[in-house]
């Protein structure tokens, strides 16, 4: 428990501070009472002097000289003191105040107290006069009084003051005679006890008002150092403005930030600070701008959230300002306090994810070649029309891309379908839609058509885009020339699906290429029959062979002088249970097509030189190969697998290939027929004179037999008969300097066959020497 000593010592000091806050006290007591002193002096010998004048005539022949010196002395001497301290306090060495200042102060003050209460005590005998005792009686407690008031922020100064000056004033009531002496000296003591209390307790509240200033500015310095410590470490910053925004406060982060170190930003409105429009586009942001941070400085309430940007370095910057509305103690809105935080790198990175997002988005509806709408994108886009209006679906597909792939590369194939998507768009009319399916078929989608005439202005548009595509195209020193087919499909007047109308387009474009190519075809319903049939044809053939449909004819190969049978070639025929006998002319397309020209071509292959073991040893078979087959690449193996299992001599098979097969790849081409003719087999081209062949390639690649296309035969009876004679004859006679033997096809009567054999043909083909017969019949008439 505290004592009672202990309680009367907070009146003046505090016990438990730590001696910087004792220090603080004291320097603040010292200062108030210094600052008071010289007027209190002042006013003491100002009083003092009236009194003195007033007390003249009762001071005649007294020595009072003396004590008038001893009064200036002690309190100029005071007040010297007083103003001394003070400057050197508040001069440039702003030396602190100490317990020597108190004890100093202290002791002019008994000197004061003393030379006043000798005064008094002195004048009170001489005083002859009611209107003199009168005065001093008025004078005494004022006196007391103001020397308490001056020294009450150091209560040892008043109390010393107070207790020698009430002595004092009693010594002169005693010296006084009247009635009332005990009396005024109970009243005196009274007061002073009064003014020891009253003393104390101001003393205290000043002492507590003192502790909470410290307190106050101790936890104002700390709230300083963070705040600098955060500002100096963040890019985060404070503020302060008037009510219109213009800064009135503001630390030296915000002009680092702006990029403006070293400007002075206050007088500056806040929002003119930013930029005027929006620099990134944020899903999440609610209020940005200077506009809005504009409206939220217009009414005393607080905000936050309000985001402002700026280019600092070439880069967007983003802060959130919050605020609070400053009001004084009568509650006048004066200003604004706020902060502004740092949201840079989340609105960066939201607009990034947002980038991403959409970039993904992007990705999953177009096509990252071209940038056109994918498939998926082009389907869910429902065709805009109205009553008077339709709308057409066309798919493009380019002609022979592949062959540009091939040769030139897919890096230019690339470059190739760029400059189709570019050309594409820009004969696009306003609100059609273009789009990419895949590989090199594009779609296009002719919106808002004239319902009278939507056929013949959807060919009209989409001749325009042939003619676009037509025009050639140079890429990496290469002139390519670009083609396209089209098949377009009419939306009906009935809802249909939208994969019902690529179908429909893509039988057109099937008719397209299949009649010649670098044309548009509308969709007609029989072209959808005409597919069915060539679906259903490809689907029965996929079983033909397994159910025993498949037979082989056999085609005689003739000695052209003697007639004599040198070979058979192997025909494929087809009889099917619903359609008899369908020609290979049908069929073998559609195998090529589709694929099933392997396999089918090895059962020829194998039955065909099964049949030929029952044949004379010096009989040769041949084998039609198509350009699908050669392109297989377990071709030759399986051809050799073949003759080992059936048994048949190699030098027996001759393998004819067409001319076409020639131009997909020579060099695959030429080593698969190195590699057949290295065992024995003999290789013929096929059709030769109307196709692809060169007379280099006859030098070039590995051939025994040419077979004239049956279209030499035919022209021996026609008008040009003399330059197809020549033809002829120049044919056979570099086949003569070369080694390879010549087969004329398509010899149909005596007069043809005359003519190969004045030309020097050594073999014929023809239905003039018979028609192909079947292996049992074939059979049959050698026994006979």
């Amino acid at each position: 428990m505290p004592t009672l000593w202990e309680d009367v010592r907070r009146c003046w000091a505090l016990p438990d501070a730590d001696a910087e806050a004792q220090a603080v006290l004291l320097d603040r007591q010292l200062r108030h009472l210094f600052r008071v002193v010289p007027w209190y002096v002042a006013s003491n010998l100002l009083t003092g002097a009236g009194v003195a004048y007033v007390m003249a005539p009762f001071l005649a022949g007294h020595a009072w000289q003396a004590w008038v010196l001893c009064l200036l002395v002690t309190h100029l001497g005071w007040a010297g003191h007083a103003v001394s301290r003070l400057r050197r306090a508040d001069g440039r060495d702003r030396t602190a105040f100490t317990n020597g200042d108190l004890g100093l102060s202290a002791f002019w003050c008994v000197l004061c107290a003393c030379a006043c209460g000798a005064g008094l005590y002195l004048a009170a005998p001489l005083a002859a006069s009611d209107g003199s005792r009168l005065l001093l009686a008025a004078y005494t407690p004022g006196l007391i009084a103001t020397g308490v008031l001056v020294g009450i922020t150091a209560p040892l100064v008043a109390f010393l003051w107070l207790v020698i000056l009430t002595v004092a004033a009693c010594l002169m009531v005693g010296q006084l005679e009247f009635l009332a002496q005990g009396m005024t000296i109970a009243q005196l003591c009274c007061y002073a006890v009064m003014l020891t209390i009253a003393l104390l307790f101001i003393s205290r509240t000043l002492v507590r008002r003192i502790e909470a200033e410290m307190a106050a500015e101790r936890q104002q310095q700390i709230i300083g150092l963070l705040l600098r410590e955060f500002e100096s470490n963040a890019n985060d910053w404070l503020w302060e403005s008037d009510r219109e925004g213009v800064l009135v406060r503001v630390g030296p982060r915000l002009a680092q930030v702006l990029g403006q170190a070293g400007g002075r930003l206050e007088g500056r409105t806040l929002p003119a600070l930013f930029a005027p429009r929006r620099l990134l586009e944020v899903g999440s942001d609610r209020h940005v701008g200077v506009d809005a941070l504009q409206s939220s400085l217009q009414s005393p309430q607080a905000f936050s959230g309000v985001v402002v940007e700026a280019v600092v370095g070439r880069e967007p910057r983003s802060w959130s300002i919050s605020a609070r509305p400053v009001h004084t103690q009568a509650g006048t809105w004066t200003g604004w306090r706020g902060v502004g935080c740092d949201v840079s790198d989340a609105r960066l990175r939201e607009v990034e994810a947002l980038q991403r997002e959409r970039h993904l988005h992007h990705l999953a509806h177009h096509d990252a070649l071209t940038g056109l709408p994918n498939r998926r994108q082009f389907l869910a886009q429902a065709p805009r029309g109205r009553d008077d209006t339709r709308a057409a679906l066309a798919l493009i597909d380019l002609d022979n891309f592949k062959n540009v792939n091939d040769s030139l590369g897919h890096m230019v194939g690339d470059q190739l379908l760029c400059t189709v998507a570019r050309r594409l768009q820009q004969v696009c009319r306003p609100g059609d839609a273009l789009a990419r399916l895949g590989g090199d078929e594009f779609a296009l989608l002719l919106r808002d058509l004239p319902a009278a005439s939507a056929a013949q202005v959807a060919l009209r548009c989409l001749d325009h885009v042939l003619q676009v595509l037509r025009q050639p195209e140079w890429v990496n020193g290469f002139r390519i020339d670009v083609r396209a087919s089209i098949g377009v499909a009419l939306f009906p007047a009935s809802v249909e699906p939208l994969d019902e109308l690529l179908r429909r387009a893509d039988t057109a474009l099937y008719v397209a290429k299949g009649e010649g190519r670098d044309t548009v075809r509308l969709y007609e319903p029989r072209m959808s029959e005409h597919v069915r049939e060539r679906l259903a044809l490809v689907s029965d053939l996929a079983v033909a062979a397994d159910n025993g449909q498949l037979e082989i004819d056999y085609m005689a190969l003739h000695a052209a002088d003697t007639l004599q049978v040198r070979g058979y070639e192997a025909l494929a025929r087809w009889r099917h249970p619903l359609h008899g006998r369908i020609s290979p002319a049908d069929f073998i397309p559609a195998a090529e097509e589709s694929g099933l020209i392997v396999p089918i071509g090895m059962w020829v292959l194998e039955r065909a030189c099964r049949d030929a073991l029952a044949w004379s040893s010096t009989t040769s078979l041949a084998v039609n190969v198509s350009a699908v087959q050669l392109a297989w690449p377990p071709f030759v193996p399986s051809v050799l697998d073949i003759l080992h299992r059936v048994g048949l001599p190699a030098d027996r098979l001759e393998l004819e290939i067409t001319e076409s097969a020639l131009a997909k790849d020579p060099a695959s081409v030429r080593q698969a027929l190195a590699r057949l003719r290295g065992v024995g087999i003999r290789i013929a081209i096929d059709d030769f004179g109307v196709g692809y062949s060169s007379m280099a390639q006859l030098r070039e690649l590995p051939f025994d037999h040419i077979k004239l296309d049956q279209s030499f035969a035919a022209g021996l009876q026609q008008e040009t008969r003399d330059t197809t004679r020549s033809i002829i004859a120049a044919i056979i006679q570099l086949s003569d300097a070369l080694e390879l033997s010549v087969t004329a096809e398509g010899v149909e009567n005596e007069q043809q066959l005359e003519a190969l054999r004045a030309l020097g043909c050594m073999s014929v083909q023809g239905f003039l020497l018979g028609r192909p017969v079947a292996a049992r019949e074939l059979g049959m008439a050698m026994q006979a």
